[in-house]
């Protein structure tokens, strides 16, 4: 992660800012449209006042918000930020914005939104250099765009420029102590030659012991696992498309037309999509006649499935049947219909010949007594309504009923940890194995069947990219000759063993000491000025909060 940061803040330093702008912003979510006066909430909206901005009124919050996201797009080249973190980016710039006001900063001069632009994300190559046809581009999109004109985009970089000029002022000098600085710059800076033993999970067998007393005691300390949750016990009344296909073949012109609208439902073959006649247009329907025929006619059967079980569902609101009665049962047997059960079934488990009840699981759980009927539901080659017969409460199974799935779970826990244990081993061993240097813990990791590799002369800001990330983490804490305990993924072990560590220069006089501390100023800085825009943020919004009436 570490490593990460220093990268990326020397190829991107302004996106990063952008993002640790507001990455550590305390969460905050505010809706247009869900409090009272903003978006159409009626004419008698509440005022939401906020630095002089009514956000209960529509057109005001639209541009608050609009000129948020098009800051951000300018700042880092594409839409960065989505929703609440976009919502309170955009009021933070507001309260900086207001504050600006307070201290009586002046607008930017032109020749300041001049030096200003290139420095944008938006109008820069990969490599960080202003791009004079990527700015030539953006200014054809505001041609055609109905969003922002060329107004709001100057608007926007003159703001952008009053906030950032707050922020210099409201962040400070972003003081970091020099210990902290070489702290960061040994982290980063120290060239590594490592070796790294890899223990294999799934070619682990080890003896694992369960007998009955040992599973009956893993089922009671782990009887969450095996609870089953309320569940519902329906039944469905089934409308197959088979049954409704059309008794008159469509025509060929009904065929075409279908064919025509819908062409990409129809592929052919690469060598067969080659026109009689070069330069011609390629006519592939008589090559998939068959295909769009079966496909017009699977449409016509689903409408007519889905019109009847609609009707169904209309006929049983409007005669007011009950759930489970005799009356229910004699209407389907006088529409030529049955219930047919389902087993009952966990939510997130449904039968295995039934996995499209599983996309259904919010119509499911609104069924009960009084709303016992769905509304039409497709499946594969029907569409059904499913009727709901009772609820069934939680239970604990009993040990006996998922005897398999507690010993499953058992050799499970117990292989974890019998390689967590094999890990500590492992970590013992090599370590007293690396006293002796490099080539007996290269021995002693062999000998006991693991996966050895070197690798030479990297930093953590320049990892090697075939380096696995949890042996790459094991060297935060690592010093030079010592063995890391065994770090572990889903399916390997890592035992990284530091074989030599140099550090960089530490001192002062390092350019990379003033680059390091440059850095870690201005993310102090970020960090410090946007904790008190946030506070800026929540305290206005307080103040237009409506009192709680007393109870």
């Amino acid at each position: 992660m570490i490593s990460w940061i220093q990268r990326t803040f020397q190829r991107h330093t302004k996106l990063v800012f952008l993002f640790l702008l507001v990455a550590i912003t305390i969460p905050f979510v505010f809706t247009i449209g869900a409090a009272p006066g903003i978006g159409h909430a009626g004419s008698k909206a509440l005022e939401q006042p906020f630095f002089g901005i009514n956000l209960g009124n529509e057109e005001q919050a639209r541009r608050v918000f609009s000129d948020g996201n098009l800051s951000v797009i300018l700042k880092t080249g594409y839409d960065a930020l989505q929703g609440a973190r976009l919502q309170q980016y955009a009021l933070q710039r507001v309260a900086a914005l207001a504050l600006a006001d307070e201290l009586h900063l002046p607008s930017p001069s032109p020749e300041q939104v001049s030096k200003y632009v290139p420095t944008l994300r938006a109008f820069q190559n990969e490599q960080g250099v202003f791009d004079q046809r990527r700015y030539t581009e953006f200014a054809d999109f505001l041609k055609l765009s109905n969003r922002w004109t060329t107004a709001d985009v100057n608007r926007v970089l003159r703001d952008d420029l009053r906030a950032d000029a707050v922020g210099k002022i409201v962040g400070g000098p972003g003081f970091v102590l020099p210990a902290e600085v070489r702290q960061q710059l040994e982290l980063s800076d120290s060239t590594w030659t490592i070796q790294v033993a890899t223990v294999d999970y799934a070619s682990f067998n080890p003896t694992i012991a369960g007998g009955d007393e040992a599973l009956k005691k893993f089922y009671e300390d782990n009887g969450f696992r095996y609870e089953v949750p309320a569940r519902p016990r329906l039944s469905y009344v089934e409308f197959r498309l088979e049954e409704f296909m059309p008794p008159v073949a469509p025509t060929e012109a009904e065929l075409r037309a279908f064919y025509d609208a819908n062409p990409a439902r129809f592929p052919v073959p690469a060598e067969a999509d080659k026109p009689a006649v070069p330069g011609a247009a390629a006519d592939n329907f008589t090559k998939v006649r068959a295909q769009v025929e079966a496909a017009l006619k699977t449409l016509a059967s689903a409408r007519g499935a889905s019109k009847a079980a609609n009707d169904l569902t209309v006929a049983l609101f409007e005669r007011k049947i009950a759930a489970n009665s005799p009356e229910l049962a004699s209407f389907l047997a006088s529409q030529n219909r049955a219930a047919k059960p389902i087993a009952p079934f966990a939510p997130d488990q449904p039968p295995a010949d039934m996995g499209w009840l599983g996309s259904y699981a919010d119509q499911i759980s609104r069924l009960d007594h009084d709303r016992y009927f769905s509304d039409p539901l497709q499946t594969p080659g029907s569409i059904v309504v499913l009727l709901w017969n009772e609820s069934l409460p939680a239970y604990k199974p009993l040990f006996a009923e998922v005897r398999e799935r507690v010993q499953a779970d058992y050799r499970e826990s117990e292989k974890r940890r019998l390689f967590v244990e094999r890990g500590r081993a492992l970590h013992t061993q090599l370590q007293a194995a690396a006293k002796n240097g490099a080539a007996a813990f290269g021995t002693a990791a062999t000998n006991e069947k693991l996966e050895v590799k070197t690798v030479t002369g990297f930093t953590l800001r320049q990892p090697p990219q075939d380096l696995p990330y949890p042996a790459l983490s094991a060297l935060q804490n690592l010093a030079s000759g010592q063995v890391s305990d065994m770090v572990s993924a889903a399916d390997k072990g890592y035992l990284v063993y530091a074989q030599e560590k140099r550090a960089p220069d530490l001192t002062a006089g390092n350019p990379r000491f003033v680059e390091v501390e440059k850095q870690m100023m201005a993310f102090t800085a970020s960090a410090n000025n946007n904790s008190y825009l946030a506070d800026l943020v929540a305290q206005e919004l307080k103040k237009s909060q409506p009192a709680n009436p007393k109870l």
